[in-house]
């Protein structure tokens, strides 16, 4: 089956399909057509789009057409995004590109790929997530450019769908304020279709329309109006609506800028009809917020209420609760998917290895007795057998410590939960901030107006999104670093700030107890000398040593904490310190916690020795520290405890300085 692209088609290509469809003898003629009017549909009528999707989907599950069926689906993922439902899109797209990944022999599945990269790679960009979407258009653009194959007809090519992923990075560009690179790749589009004969797979009025965006960042008005003009012109033959929708909504806003109401009210007036024929949602959201606005400067309130009313009737029906909780879950789902995908490849590698390892021993063993039984042969099978021996004991020893590492992962876990703290206060503020503009509203309307409390309110409002602005960057910083710690570990070693990093783990491993035991507390305190500067460390390497003696820091003071007696007096501390000695740098982990005894001590870098009780601790965490810093980064460990006072690690490393 052919694999379209984009499939805008006139009113009179689609009233001859539909009598083609009538008269159609096949299933597989049936379906074909059914795939070019759910695609026809695609920028004029959604729900017949759907229509026609549900019908390629039911005919090729019929006709045994998995490409077929993830056409279906993936036209639906288009439409859903097309009416706001980010969630439903998601779905869609991973649905499709999961049956396109499972058909090994046919290249335009390697097509299908593309388009459904294209389309998570927009469900991004519509978050904001601008470098993830970026990512995606380039999977998207690689996945074309490796397909060689035509599409509908022979008459669409490969060209037009490289070119629309360049078009949509030139657009990322353009929303995150960087006009001289947005301008830069829609030019390459523009450029190249009019050098293209005939009408291609690129769609024009979203060009046109793209072209309008970049010069209009540029401050260049007349240029993108006339663009803008162009893109309506194109979406009128094309018989495309959105992008119709869209270059009357961007000239409102344009007209708006320039301080031309009437001219803005019109095109608002023009986009809001539009795409009230396919429910665009966020057309309308943005055009009721805009008109919303115009009405507001020419002093008619009441107006301006209730479009600013229907807005909000968008805006919930685009970035409701549930939604974003679904679209979270859904993206939360599918990188746990990948995660387990990548540890059963890890783990039937090594049971791959471990096969071959017990199997190669074998054999080396069954020469070796039958060398040892030889007289004449007897020292020869002595040496082999003892380097056998050795290259065993390597190898199991790398196996163990790729496992020890292995399970590290799971100690960040509790972490995650503690994401849903700032993420809490930003929901909470946002609240209260709809609260405020709805009063402050209220208060513009009103026949005298409150100065002061406007006023009041506005200060209010500044002070809750700074709030959320901060309470946003913990839980982005948090995120960082639970993806950093991770991340699997390339071994190589790079300069990196080492105060940093201390700081990084030490909030990490605080925030993890934090969401396990929410009544927990211990006062921290920190000592960075200014003169450490950058080191030479694997610094994935580095944080998981520091993120297990801080765990263990928390665990002995929450564990003397838990033991006081009533009439004690007991103040949870965990102190960091790192400074530069002697051409060494120093990290120092210390606590006021239960401590260690001395018949402890020497077994406490042993491996598999825990004092913890049974499924609270594996015995791993001090062992593993204590290889990567000696063997992995020529340092050292060392431990000072006193029962009942505390303890306190000391690591040393070789100092590098930065070129």
């Amino acid at each position: 089956m052919a694999i379209p692209t984009w499939g805008q088609l006139s009113v009179e290509k689609i009233a001859e399909l539909k009598n083609q469809l009538q008269s159609a003898s096949h299933d597989t003629i049936r379906l074909g057509i059914y795939v070019d009017l759910a695609n026809g549909y695609r920028y004029s009528n959604l729900d017949s789009s759907n229509f026609y999707a549900d019908q390629v989907f039911i005919s090729a599950d019929k006709l045994n057409k998995p490409l077929a069926k993830s056409l279906a689906i993936g036209t639906k993922s288009s439409n859903a995004l097309e009416s706001g439902n980010l969630p439903q899109s998601f779905q869609f797209a991973l649905e499709a590109l999961k049956i396109a990944e499972k058909i090994k022999d046919n290249p335009q599945s390697i097509g299908i790929k593309g388009s459904n990269f294209n389309r998570i790679g927009n469900i991004y960009m519509e978050l904001a997530n601008y470098r993830k979407a970026i990512d995606y258009y380039r999977l998207s653009k690689e996945s074309y450019q490796n397909s060689k194959v035509d599409k509908i007809n022979n008459v669409l090519s490969v060209k037009g769908d490289i070119l629309n992923e360049v078009s949509n990075i030139g657009n990322v560009y353009q929303l995150m304020g960087m006009a001289d690179s947005a301008l830069y790749y829609q030019h390459v589009v523009y450029d190249t279709d009019l050098k293209m004969i005939g009408r291609n797979s690129i769609v024009r009025g979203e060009m046109m329309g793209r072209m309008g965006n970049a010069y209009k960042l540029k401050g260049d008005n007349e240029k993108a109006l006339w663009f803008y003009r162009k893109g309506i012109n194109e979406a009128n033959f094309d018989n495309d609506r959105r992008d119709l929708a869209m270059n009357n909504l961007s000239i409102a806003k344009l007209y708006f800028e320039m301080s031309l109401p009437d001219s803005s009210i019109k095109y608002t007036s023009n986009a809001i009809k539009i795409a009230q024929t396919i429910y665009l949602k966020k057309v309308l959201y943005e055009a009721y917020l805009l008109i919303s606005e115009i009405f507001k400067t020419k002093k008619d309130f009441e107006s301006a209420y209730k479009y600013l009313s229907l807005a909000n009737v968008q805006r919930n029906s685009l970035t409701g609760a549930k939604k974003l909780q679904d679209l979270q879950r859904i993206i939360l789902n599918e990188q746990e998917r990948h995660q387990k995908e990548n540890e059963l490849k890890v783990a039937e590698q090594n049971r791959n290895r471990l096969l071959v390892l017990v199997a190669s021993a074998a054999v080396l063993l069954f020469i070796a007795f039958v060398f040892y039984r030889s007289n004449r042969q007897k020292r020869k099978a002595n040496k082999v057998l003892e380097k056998t021996l050795r290259e065993l004991k390597s190898t199991q020893t790398q196996l163990i410590q790729k496992e020890k590492l292995a399970s590290l992962g799971e100690l960040t876990a509790g972490i995650a939960h503690e994401i849903q703290n700032p993420l809490n206060f930003v929901n909470n503020f946002s609240e209260v901030s709809t609260e405020l503009v709805t009063e402050l509203e209220e208060e513009q309307l009103k026949p005298n107006r409150d100065t002061d409390l406007e006023a009041e309110l506005l200060v209010d409002l500044k002070q809750n999104l700074q709030k959320i602005t901060h309470h946003g960057g913990r839980a982005s910083a948090i995120v960082r670093g639970m993806l950093e710690h991770s991340r699997t570990s390339t071994g190589e070693k790079r300069l990196t700030d080492l105060n940093a990093l201390v700081d990084e783990y030490l909030k990490l491993a605080y925030h993890g107890l934090k969401a396990k035991d929410k009544d927990f507390n211990a006062e921290i305190r920190t000592n960075f000398g200014s003169e450490v500067g950058l080191i030479e460390v694997v610094p994935q390497e580095i944080g998981r040593v520091l993120l297990n003696l801080y765990n263990n820091a928390f665990y002995a003071v929450q564990q003397r904490d838990k033991g006081k007696g009533q009439a004690e007096t007991y103040q949870p501390m965990v102190s960091v310190s790192t400074s530069q000695l002697n051409g060494h740098t120093e990290i120092r982990v210390s606590d006021n916690g239960t401590g260690i005894s001395e018949s402890v001590k020497a077994k406490i870098f042993q491996p598999f020795f825990t004092t913890k009780p049974t499924g609270e601790g594996t015995g791993l965490g001090l062992s593993l520290s204590y290889d990567i810093v000696t063997k992995g980064h020529g340092g050292s460990l060392t431990m000072e405890s006193h029962e009942g006072k505390g303890t306190t690690f000391l690591i040393q490393l070789p100092t590098a300085k930065a070129l």
